[in-house]
C-alpha cells in the first residue's frame, strides 16, 4: 500500500468532512497554510503533546498550531485562568485588569520598549506597526525580505506584483533578500530619504540570520535614521526576551502574536514611549473629543481570553523552560540529519532553538529563493507518511514544553521508515537528492 493510500485508509471521516467542507468554503479550508493534498485531517481534541482527529487516531504533535502552543494543548493552568475569565465575561467592552498584568510581563522581557499596544491577530500587530512607524518618521514607504510572511495584508506581500494588491500600494514598498546584508544596504540607502521602517522577521519562516545580517541591517537602519521592525510573531518563543535578546540585536519596535495569547487570537506591537507617540490620547476637558493622530481600535483588541491565558504562557515559560525545548529542538535537527546521511539522501534541515524544517533539496536554505528549490511533492508526501506513523509534522514544525524525549526518538524511528518508503518516488522526481 502507498503513502497516500494509506493516509486514505486511515482518515475516512476527515476525509468526509472535507468533501462536506468543500461545498461551503473555497477548496474546503479556510487556512491556506494549513491545508494538504489529498485532504487535511479534520482533528476533535487536544492534550498535552497529542491530537485526536474525526475517526480517532492519535497523533503526537509536531506543529502546535503552527508554533502557538509552547505550552501544548489543554494546558491546566492556561485553561484554568480562562474558565475563571469565561465566568466574569468574554468580552466587556472595555479595559480589563489582565490587560496592563500581560503587557508589564512583555515590557518586562524587551529591552527598550515602553509601551505596548494589543491587537486580534499578528496581521493587524504588523499592519499597525508599519502605519506607526510611517506616521512618527513621515515617510511612506518600507523595506522588507522577499519571502517574509508579515501577515494577509496588501502593504507586505511575499513578492512584489502580487494578484489583487493595487499598483499604488505595491509601490509603497521595497524588498531585498533575507540574509544578503549587501543588497539589503543598496537597497536602504537608495531609498533612505523615503524608508520609515525596515522589517524582518529575525528568524524567517525558520531560516536562521547568517552571522552579522541583523547586526547590519541595526547599523544601517541607525545610520540612516530609519526604524528597525522585528516581526516576532513567531520568533518571540526563541528565548526569555524572544529573538532579539537570542541574537543581541535590538529593534525599535517588536510585533508579536502566537504565544503571547495562551492559544487564543491574539497580536501587540511594542516600542518607546515616543515611538508611539502617535497613539496617545491628547488631554482634553470634556465635552471635546480628543482623537489621536492614529485611533486605531478593534473589537476584540486585547480579548480577555487571551489576555489571561498568555499571561499564564509567560509566567510558566522561565529561562529552564526555553532551554529544555532548545535542546529538544537540536535532538530532532541532528536526528533529522542523521537520518538523511545514512539513508544515502541529502536533505537540507535546518532550524534554531524549538524550531526544526526538512526542505526536500541538496542546497543549503537561507532565503527565498533558496527556499524555492526544495521539492514541494517530496515535503508533502513526508509530512503525510509521518501522519501515517502517529506524528503531526506540518508548518512551522517545534517542539513545545510538553514535549517528551521519548516522543523524538519515535518520531526519528517513524522518519526513517517514512524515508525508505519514499525512495522509489524520490528515484523518480528528485535523483539528484541521493548522494
Amino acid at each position: 500500500m502507498s503513502i497516500i493510500d494509506d493516509y486514505i485508509s486511515q482518515n475516512k471521516g476527515s476525509l468526509e468532512a472535507y468533501e462536506k467542507a468543500k461545498g461551503l468554503l473555497p477548496s474546503g479550508n479556510t487556512r491556506s497554510a494549513l491545508y494538504w493534498r489529498p485532504f487535511p485531517l479534520c482533528m476533535r481534541r487536544g492534550e498535552g503533546s497529542k491530537l485526536w482527529d474525526v475517526d480517532g487516531n492519535r497523533r503526537v504533535d509536531f506543529n502546535y498550531n503552527n508554533t502557538t502552543l509552547i505550552l501544548g494543548h489543554t494546558h491546566p493552568r492556561v485553561m484554568q485562568a480562562v474558565r475563571d475569565q469565561m465566568e466574569k465575561g468574554t468580552m466587556l467592552g472595555a479595559a480589563t485588569e489582565t490587560e496592563p498584568r500581560l503587557a508589564e510581563e512583555i515590557l518586562r522581557r524587551l529591552k527598550g520598549s515602553d509601551r505596548i499596544r494589543f491587537t486580534p491577530t499578528g496581521t493587524e500587530a504588523n499592519m499597525q506597526a508599519l502605519r506607526v512607524a510611517r506616521t512618527y518618521k513621515k515617510k511612506p514607504l518600507i523595506a522588507k525580505c522577499l519571502g517574509a510572511y508579515h501577515g494577509s495584508w496588501d502593504g507586505v506581500t511575499l513578492t512584489p506584483n502580487s494578484p489583487g494588491v493595487p499598483t499604488g500600494v505595491g509601490q509603497s514598498t521595497v524588498y531585498f533578500p533575507y540574509n544578503d546584508a549587501g543588497e539589503a544596504e543598496r537597497v536602504i540607502k537608495k531609498h533612505r530619504d523615503e524608508l520609515a521602517a525596515v522589517v524582518v522577521e529575525p528568524t524567517m519562516r525558520d531560516m536562521t540570520p547568517r552571522p552579522g545580517f541583523l547586526e547590519r541591517l541595526r547599523e544601517i537602519t541607525t545610520q540612516y535614521d530609519i526604524l528597525l521592525v522585528f516581526d516576532e510573531v513567531i520568533s518571540f518563543r526563541l528565548g526569555y526576551g524572544g529573538a532579539q535578546e537570542f541574537y543581541g540585536v535590538a529593534p525599535d519596535i517588536t510585533a508579536m502574536g502566537k504565544i503571547i495569547g495562551g492559544g487564543f487570537p491574539v497580536g501587540a506591537y511594542a516600542s518607546t514611549d515616543e515611538c508611539m507617540s502617535p497613539l496617545k490620547i491628547p488631554d482634553a476637558e470634556l465635552p471635546e473629543t480628543a482623537n489621536p493622530v492614529l485611533g486605531f481600535s478593534g473589537t476584540f483588541n486585547a480579548f480577555p481570553l487571551a489576555m489571561a491565558g498568555g499571561l499564564v504562557v509567560l509566567e510558566e515559560m522561565i529561562q529552564e523552560k526555553y532551554d529544555l525545548i532548545a535542546g529538544m529542538g537540536e535532538e530532532m535537527r541532528k536526528g533529522l540529519r542523521g537520518v538523511f546521511a545514512e539513508e544515502g539522501l541529502g536533505v537540507f534541515v535546518g532550524g534554531v532553538g524549538s524550531f526544526f524544517f526538512t526542505a526536500w533539496t541538496d542546497q543549503e536554505v537561507y532565503d527565498h529563493a533558496s527556499s524555492m528549490t526544495a521539492d514541494r511533492g517530496l515535503a508533502n508526501l513526508f509530512n503525510i507518511g509521518m501522519m501515517n506513523k502517529g506524528f503531526f509534522i506540518l508548518g512551522h514544525p517545534n517542539v513545545s514544553a510538553v514535549q517528551s524525549r521519548e516522543e523524538i526518538s519515535a518520531a526519528l524511528t517513524a522518519a526513517r521508515e517514512t524515508v525508505r518508503e519514499m525512495k522509489p518516488m524520490i528515484r523518480e522526481r528528485a535523483p539528484h537528492l541521493f548522494s
